[in-house]
């Protein structure tokens, strides 16, 4: 299996210039799935094949479902998490973080953690090789969103930051050039805390933690796929390369899973959390 994306989630198509369809699609995403931003791979794959309609077409439902947030949060509490020491009680004061920054960076790493999460859940649903019977749907609750920092381009970090986000980034990754996960780049805003999560982070890399909980969620979510696959709209068929895609995106540890593993425990290991 490919440990790389097939596209670099940093010169994926920009969620803010797309137009016509593509744009379109992506509004429905976020209204879909209770999400302030489009994560990369439905970014990526805007621009494979002209896959993005169709595989959101056979996705959707899967969210609409109920299920992919229950399912989320049972992998979550069962990947044994790679937990860092907690932070002293001023630690972000010290290092220039108040209490609104915290806002923003807690909202930030919420949205990433839903959108990632749920398609992961959703996308491994998509490409489980056997669907069973259909369970009933769940209501559904959708969060509401403070406002946070946009997006910064790779061009507006100075080379210092580019830095220090490669070097995080590098955590559960196959090695320091793999491509930058987006979140990575949202906090780009915060440079001293890019640095407290490098410190945070880097024991639990060196352990194997990351690793290993990453591989757990791989499982989990292959589970919990099998389970929602009946959501899925079977009759949708779409490019062997988009299958491949998502194939890898889900299954690969180094790909969205990390993410998913790594973001869920800065949520938990932030202070101050606060309700969406």
């Amino acid at each position: 299996m490919n440990t790389d994306f097939s596209y670099d989630p940093v010169t994926a198509v920009d969620e803010g210039t797309a137009t016509g369809r593509t744009a379109e699609i992506f509004a429905d995403i976020r209204e879909t799935m209770g999400i302030p931003l489009v994560t990369s791979i439905w970014r990526g794959l805007a621009d494979i094949d002209n896959s993005l309609p169709k595989v959101w077409e056979a996705t959707k439902p899967i969210y609409l479902s109920g299920h992919v947030e229950q399912a989320l949060s049972a992998v979550v509490d069962q990947a044994g998490l790679p937990m860092p020491e907690p932070m002293a009680p001023t630690q972000m004061a010290c290092v220039g973080i108040d209490d609104a920054q915290l806002d923003s960076i807690t909202t930030i790493v919420d949205a990433y953690n839903r959108s990632n999460g749920m398609n992961m859940i959703a996308l491994a649903a998509l490409i489980a090789p056997h669907a069973g019977v259909r369970e009933a749907a769940c209501p559904r609750a959708l969060p509401k969103w403070a406002a946070y920092p946009p997006l910064k381009a790779r061009e507006a970090l100075d080379e210092n930051t580019w830095e220090l986000i490669r070097h995080v980034n590098a955590f559960g990754a196959p090695d320091i050039d793999a491509h930058v996960a987006t979140l990575w780049r949202h906090l780009g805003h915060w440079p001293n805390l890019l640095a407290l999560i490098y410190s945070a982070l880097a024991p639990k890399h060196a352990d194997g933690s990351i690793a290993r909980s990453a591989d757990r969620m791989v499982e989990l979510s292959r589970e919990q796929g099998e389970r929602l696959a009946p959501w899925r709209n079977a009759e949708i068929v779409f490019s062997g390369q988009a299958r491949k895609t998502v194939t890898s995106y889900v299954t690969t540890p180094t790909q969205v899973v990390r993410m998913v593993t790594i973001g869920h425990t800065l949520a938990r290991w932030l202070p101050n959390r606060r309700k969406i």
